[in-house]
């Protein structure tokens, strides 16, 4: 009571009315059977949609198959559908599972697979990419085309999974030194990063492999982290290439 008293007297002293802090009461509000004020006032967020460029941080559905062991030095390449190997050709393969399309570390590797596929022809160059066929055209023609490049879209990520590639975790993509990396990537090579599509997803390990002319594992292994760039010379250089 004390308290009231001297704050309706300090308002007083300052020219402000004692009820300026009151609560309004709208008419029949202590009526129960009264209808609300806000009772025809529709939801602001009723029709509220999450922008394009906030899907790819979505955690993405499990893909069609369990996640497998990923594949170590020694052993037989996983067969797919999608990726078949060895290369029908008989070449030895290197290849590159994209993070998405659109990011930075994901571009500065496509580049150097791309000069390394002109530079050694009897290889064969594969990238796969989990973003939708349209979304990764789009993508592939503002980085300058495929060139000599076999592209395999993977949007249901099946052949990720069979390859030991599934979902990274929070510090796989934001721990600190990747973040410094890819400011470095930004500012020294002009790779910050494109519109990454709603189909496509950030949190999508990468990786690579060489596999020889039977299809055996002689080089690779998932990335560490978002910016975990693959020697893809030392690939070739796996296959006898240099």
């Amino acid at each position: 009571m004390f308290a009231k008293l001297t704050t309706k007297i300090a308002l007083r002293k300052a020219g402000i009315p004692s009820n300026a802090l009151s609560m309004p009461e709208f008419e029949g509000s202590k009526d129960p059977n009264a209808t609300s004020p806000f009772a025809n006032v529709s939801n602001p967020f009723a029709n509220l949609t999450v922008p394009n460029a906030l899907k790819s941080w979505a955690t993405p559905p499990p893909p069609p198959i369990e996640i497998a062991p990923a594949p170590v030095l020694g052993t037989r390449a996983p067969a797919s559908s999608k990726l078949r190997l060895p290369a029908l050709d008989g070449r030895p393969s290197v290849v590159v599972f994209l993070r998405h399309c659109g990011c930075p570390f994901a571009e500065k590797t496509f580049l150097e697979l791309r000069r390394l596929a002109n530079k050694f022809p009897r290889l064969n160059f594969v990238a796969v990419s989990h973003s939708s066929q349209k979304a990764t055209e789009k993508w592939l023609s503002q980085i300058g085309g495929k060139w000599a490049v076999t592209v395999v879209v993977d949007e249901e990520r099946e052949v990720y999974a069979s390859w030991g590639l599934g979902v990274s975790t929070t510090y796989h993509l934001l721990n600190p030194w990747t973040q410094i990396a890819a400011r470095k990537l930004g500012r020294e090579e002009g790779l910050w990063g494109r519109e990454v599509d709603p189909s496509g997803n950030r949190w999508q390990v990468g990786g690579s492999w060489a596999t020889d002319e039977t299809g055996l594992i002689r080089w690779g292994a998932v990335s560490k982290t978002a910016d975990d760039i693959p020697d893809l010379v030392e690939a070739c250089h796996s296959l006898g290439a240099y």
